[in-house]
């Protein structure tokens, strides 16, 4: 990118900083719920020197580490002594995660497309209202997609192995901030095999985020003597959508639900402080497991629902309800609805460009497999859209920098 080119992206990542940082400091009471509390004890926790805190009175890995250990530092730097002091700071941090977000949107465009798409993703990442929301709060997803986004970028630029052991890293710390990011191997495997370096260059990448992943898997083995890669979520995840309780609701249907309030699964869940985290988590992955064989079509159920829900089609009452576990306000959480729709309606007709069609489909395999890896779980929007969100304002940069010679929209 030319100087002026590279003096508006300074620019534009400035404003972003600061409609990050003001809207931290223009919500002063925000709200610690749901994950968020786990995540901040954790990093207090590690900060002050005992690695994770116990969960339900045991050892736990329910969490992924890669935020909690990110939060820790920040606490290190500032304390943990004054909790609503130490909150604000780590949702300041966050804030610079999301201008490092809005910063790889612009530099993959640049790298796919070229200095205009990359100025116009830039711009548009920095206002898009579900970005900021997510980034304002004390959740893992903005660090997960920073370093998601990270190994793309390292990926688009692989003309030397060592940008191939980036993205390796990259994913690794990605896989260590959600471990759905797991699937994301081999579109980031497939990218890099037909470079020179033949197999050698997937095979190191896999190597590479396998040794990323591989001191917390033994931390985990040292501490539950269970083979644990990342974290024990997916049992609770699958009961919680997976209940009779959930299929019978008519007012939102195949929602997910805390376990504290499904009866077919009490039996399990009664005894969680006395059941070893992975031993619950594969008693509740093998009794939904059961549930579903009984309900088959259920599974769609559940895929028509969240899948509404990815785009905020099931209501705007239920949208309001999902942003507040990120403690967004009604308001808030009404005008980031309102702006995916905006910002989607440009994304489709972005993705009729030809630019679009050139970008490698392994990138756009990533969104798809993103939403996979949820549909037929759990979503709540905007939080567990965040790692399509970027791609979303990457073809929404396309309909506003379209060209001659691209198709118009019917």
């Amino acid at each position: 990118m030319d100087r002026s080119g590279t003096r508006i992206a300074a620019g534009i990542l400035l404003v972003a900083l600061i409609i990050r940082v003001a809207f931290v400091l223009a919500t002063p009471n925000y709200t610690l719920v749901h994950d968020a509390i786990d995540y901040d004890r954790h990093a207090a926790s590690i900060a002050n020197g005992h690695g994770f805190a116990l969960s339900y009175g045991r050892p736990t890995a329910f969490r992924p580490p890669a935020y909690p250990f990110f939060l820790a530092a920040v606490y290190k730097v500032v304390g943990t002594g004054d909790k609503a002091q130490r909150v604000e700071w780590a949702r300041i941090a966050n804030a610079f995660v999301g201008v490092g977000i809005v910063a790889l949107i612009g530099l993959i465009a640049f790298q796919l497309w070229g200095r205009r798409e990359a100025l116009a993703a830039m711009a548009l990442g920095a206002i898009y209202i579900p970005l900021i929301l997510v980034g304002q709060s004390v959740m893992s997803e903005p660090l997960f997609v920073l370093c998601m986004l990270g190994s793309i970028a390292c990926i688009l630029h692989s003309r030397a192995s060592g940008w191939v052991a980036a993205a390796g890293v990259l994913l690794g710390l990605a896989i260590l901030g959600r471990a759905n990011a797991l699937i994301l191997l081999a579109p980031l495997a497939f990218a890099v095999w037909k470079r020179p370096w033949g197999l050698k260059a997937p095979v190191a990448l896999c190597v590479i985020a396998a040794l990323t992943v591989a001191p917390w898997t033994i931390r985990n083995y040292d501490t539950f003597h269970a083979f644990v890669p990342v974290s024990t979520q997916f049992g609770s995840a699958l009961a919680g959508t997976y209940n009779s309780e959930a299929r019978a609701d008519k007012v939102n249907p195949a929602s997910w639900r805390t376990l504290k309030r499904v009866d077919d699964y009490r039996p399990i869940y009664s005894k969680i402080r006395s059941t070893p985290e992975p031993v619950l988590e594969q008693q509740l992955r093998s009794a939904s497991v059961d549930f579903i064989k009984a309900h088959p079509g259920y599974v769609l159920t559940v895929a028509w629902w969240t899948t509404r829900r990815m785009l905020d089609l099931a209501g705007m009452e239920w949208s309001i309800h999902t942003a507040g576990t990120i403690s967004a306000s009604r308001g808030w959480a009404i005008a980031g609805v309102i702006c995916f729709w905006i910002f989607g309606v440009l994304a489709i007709f972005g993705a009729t460009t030809r630019r679009a069609r050139a970008a490698p489909l392994w990138l756009w395999a990533i969104p798809l497999l993103m939403y996979l890896g949820v549909v037929f779980l759990v979503v709540e929007t905007p939080r567990y859209r965040t790692a399509i969100d970027p791609f979303i304002v990457l073809l929404a940069a396309l309909t506003l920098t379209r060209t001659r010679t691209d198709p118009r929209p019917p």
